[in-house]
Formats: structure tokens, C-alpha cells, sequence
């Protein structure tokens, strides 16, 4: 949308209006920033977005995670994704929905994904957009939700969002779940169903742990051998403080190793990994006691091996076949990096082939999840795209061999019939061209699939359940 030059005598003096700003010089990097904000549901505002305090922010962001939905929501300057080299219009990198597509490409995992563009007017680029990408579950009103919020709310953003996120996390129920209750032999044959679809469900959910746990028992078994002489050759102290942290190192090793020893599946797995890397923490605290240093703060651990422990610092590293990200590391492999060595990656071998452990997504994703876990439910940021997305398809898959789940699919197959077929009654009933379901000037809708742009980031994405984009 171009915008003319225009100029106003005021009192014999020439007025020019706002110049937009300048055309931004990496959309697409900026882009991987704000995704690398987003890992888990929550709201990310850019600095340069002054429109919400900091107490704003914090309530939206603490909204979002708690929503029923996955809800994952950025507020950006337009100037960052502007790419028009003129002065006088913006031209934004992306359009509608495909803004919401480029942070979902990025993330990588399924759920609703929504971009407020922060500007002066609908002209300069101010817009929300909003897409939810997911091949099962359930379908929520997000294009409805961006249409509430800025028709209740814009452009105050704080009450928008506020109102988006209590819209997008209603589920869009297909026709017939509030339908009248079945007839007794109906329901009792629908019951039968259930259950015998539910127990193959977690018989094959078993049988995937299972293999899991073939691979995994070997590792930990290894890393609670070597962790246990650690322990056993701590030297005795009369320090009471100490005492007791060694004494909590010990018992914390022995519990991993009961656990292992009782464990069936990918729970015990986490719960194990968790212990281990509690274990290693209480090491460093132990060795900050003794050289009369203050306890340090827990942290991540070290991305190309968790038994080297708690990371301490965080370099930039390009592995051969992906793009450059930040992982955090230990003390040995930070200087390892600066004297131009190759890391110590923890390496597993499966048929014959050893790979880094991130490669197993399926195998180890319980192994990642525990020593990533900050053990109060929440985690820390696990840097491989790839391993993440494999996780989140391997839950997807669990969860769509439910009962609950092949319902919906086929409510969502007859629901798309009856919508395909009411759409083409209405192109063929003789109405102009201007007629539509979703009538209304002010309502844009974009079709990211068709859009899509070559600077993306996924290479396959997930089905689209639900989208709108308005400027105002």
C-alpha cells in the first residue's frame, strides 16, 4: 500500500507528514529470534514495542500459559519485517496469515500461533494475524478470536489480547457433540468400541516405550556406574554442610538407580534423568562450598553431553547439516570451543551406526525431557528444532489413536463434507462474485498455504483448523 507525499500550508509553511521506517534488513533472521523466544506457549514483546507495560506483558504472557490451548503470541514492529526500500510505503515481508505461519515454521510445533504488528496505522502495517496448524485434536476459534478482539478492543492491545487468547482456547465442537444422547444399545455398542479402542491405544503406546527403554537402559545404567564412583570417592569432612550435600548426592543416585531398576516406560525414563541431573548439580554445589564460593543457580546442562553437568556459559555452533543456533555448555567444552576443537558429543549406537544423541527423537525423547526439566514442571529451552518436532509427532501420533481423538477426525470429515457441499450450492445459486460466509469489508483472510514464502522455515507444515487476519 503505497502512501503519496503529501505536503500542507500551514500559516506559509510546508508540513511533511511521517516518513515509515526503513526497510528492515533480515525479516527472516529476526524472525528465528522471536521464535527462539516462543519454545513454550506464552506472549513475547519485542523492546522496541512501548504500547504494554511490563506488568501487561507478565499477565498475558502467565494467560497464554495457562490457556487449555497451546498458545504462542508475538507483538513485533512492523519496521522489523518491512522490506520496501521506499521511504514513503511499507511493504511487509509476509501478508495475513503467513506473518502466524513464518513464527509457527520456526518453532516447529503444532498449536495456535498469533503476530500482533505493532505500527502507527492499518496503512503502515498494523495488523493482527492468527493461524492454529495441527493434523489432530481439536480445532479452536481463532479466526473468530481475532475478529472479537479487534472489533471489541483495537488498537489498545492489552485488552486485544486479553480477548484473543480467552476466545482461542474454546474448542470448536463439530455438529454433533451436543446432539441428543444416544439410544441404550447405541451407546452400549459406541462404549464397546471405546474400550477396545482405548486398550489398543495403550497397548501400542506400551510397545513404543518398550523400545525406548531398550535403548535408554544401557545409557543410564552406564552414567548411574560412573556417577556412583564419582561419589564414592568424595573424600569425608566434618563440614556439616558438606556432609549433608554429599549425603544428598548419595541418596539422590540411589533413588535413580531403584527407579531404573523398576522402570517400564518413558515416565520412569524422565524420572530417572531428572534424578541424574540433580545428582550432577549437587556436585557443583559441593565444589562451590569447598572452595568457599556461593551456591550456584541450577542451569540447563551441557548441550553436547548432559553427563558433563550444569552448563556455565553458551556458544554459537553450526552443526554440518543445520543452521547456526546458541547452546549452552560446560566449562570444558566452552574452551573447547575456543581453542577450535571439535565438542564432545555424546555419541549412542544403534544398529552399528554411532550418531549424536539428539538424532534419536523417539528413543531419547524422555532421556532429553528429564535432564531438561527444571523439576518444578517447567524446562529448559532444548536448542534441536528437528528433535523437538519429532517429539511433539510422537505424541501426536499417541494421542490420535485415542477413542476421543478418531471421533473428532471423523466429526471433522463430516463436517468438511457438509461445508464443501454448502460452499458449492452457494457458487452455483446465481449470487455475485461479492457474496461470502465471512462477508464484511474490514475481515481479510489470507490462505498461508497458497502464499507461502520461499523464506520459511518447516518443510512440511501441519493442516491449517483455524485463522483470520484484520488491520486496523
Amino acid at each position: 500500500m503505497k502512501r503519496l507525499l503529501a505536503a500542507f500550508a500551514v500559516v506559509g509553511l510546508w508540513v511533511l507528514p511521517a516518513l515509515p521506517a526503513h526497510a528492515a534488513t533480515d525479516p527472516a533472521a529476526y524472525m528465528n529470534t522471536v521464535a527462539s523466544h516462543l519454545g513454550d506457549p506464552g506472549v513475547y514483546v519485542d523492546p522496541g514495542v512501548t504500547e504494554l507495560s511490563e506488568s501487561e506483558i507478565a499477565e498475558l504472557d502467565a494467560a497464554a500459559k495457562s490457556a487449555a490451548a497451546p498458545i504462542r503470541i508475538a507483538v513485533i514492529p512492523a519496521s522489523k519485517i518491512n522490506t520496501s526500500g521506499n521511504a514513503y510505503y511499507v511493504e511487509l515481508a509476509w501478508e495475513g496469515e503467513e506473518i502466524a505461519d513464518q513464527l509457527y515454521d520456526r518453532v516447529g510445533v503444532e498449536g495456535v500461533y498469533a503476530v500482533l504488528v505493532d505500527a502507527e496505522s492499518e496503512s503502515d502495517g498494523r495488523g493482527f494475524h492468527a493461524v492454529q496448524r495441527a493434523d489432530h485434536g481439536p480445532t479452536y476459534y481463532v479466526g473468530d478470536a481475532v475478529d472479537e478482539a479487534v472489533d471489541c478492543c483495537a488498537p489498545n492491545y492489552e485488552p486485544m489480547l486479553k480477548q484473543f487468547i480467552q476466545r482461542a482456547q474454546i474448542v470448536d465442537k463439530p455438529f454433533y457433540v451436543d446432539a441428543a444422547p444416544f439410544a441404550g444399545g447405541a451407546a452400549g455398542i459406541i462404549g464397546l468400541w471405546c474400550a477396545v479402542t482405548g486398550l489398543g491405544a495403550r497397548r501400542e503406546r506400551r510397545r513404543d516405550e518398550k523400545n525406548h527403554l531398550e535403548v535408554t537402559r544401557p545409557l543410564l545404567n552406564e552414567e548411574i556406574i560412573a556417577l556412583s564412583q564419582q561419589v564414592s570417592e568424595l573424600p569425608t569432612t566434618s563440614d556439616p554442610q558438606q556432609s549433608k550435600l554429599s549425603k544428598d548426592v548419595l541418596d539422590t543416585v540411589e533413588k535413580a538407580r531403584h527407579r531404573l531398576d523398576a522402570a517400564q516406560g518413558d515416565r520412569d525414563v524422565e524420572a530417572v534423568t531428572t534424578l541424574l541431573g540433580s545428582a550432577r548439580y549437587g556436585m557443583v554445589c559441593l565444589d562451590a562450598v569447598r572452595a568457599g564460593k556461593p551456591i550456584p543457580k541450577p542451569t540447563a546442562p551441557c548441550f553436547f553431553d548432559p553427563r558433563h553437568g550444569p552448563s556455565t556459559d553458551q556458544i554459537e555452533w553450526k552443526p554440518d547439516d543445520g543452521a547456526a543456533r546458541n547452546v549452552d555448555v560446560c566449562a570444558a567444552c566452552k574452551q573447547r570451543d575456543v581453542d577450535d576443537a571439535q565438542p564432545q558429543i555424546r555419541m549412542v549406537t544403534r544398529v552399528e551406526t554411532p550418531r549424536p544423541y539428539w538424532e534419536f527423537g523417539e528413543d531419547l525423547g524422555a532421556y532429553v525431557d528429564g535432564y531438561w526439566s527444571r523439576g518444578d514442571g517447567s524446562a529448559w529451552w532444548f536448542p534441536d528444532s528437528d528433535f523437538r518436532r519429532r517429539g511433539e509427532e510422537m505424541r501426536s501420533r499417541w494421542h490420535s489413536r485415542r477413542p476421543g481423538s478418531r471421533f473428532r477426525r471423523f466429526g471433522s470429515s463430516v463436517g468438511s463434507t457438509i461445508g464443501d457441499w454448502a460452499a458449492s450450492s452457494s457458487s452455483g445459486s446465481g449470487d455475485d462474485g461479492d457474496s461470502s460466509w465471512y462477508g464484511g469489508s474490514n475481515r481479510r483472510s489470507s490462505w498461508s498455504s497458497r502464499t507461502r514464502s520461499s523464506g520459511g522455515g518447516s518443510s512440511r507444515r501441519s493442516s491449517r483448523r483455524s485463522g483470520g487476519s484484520r488491520g486496523f
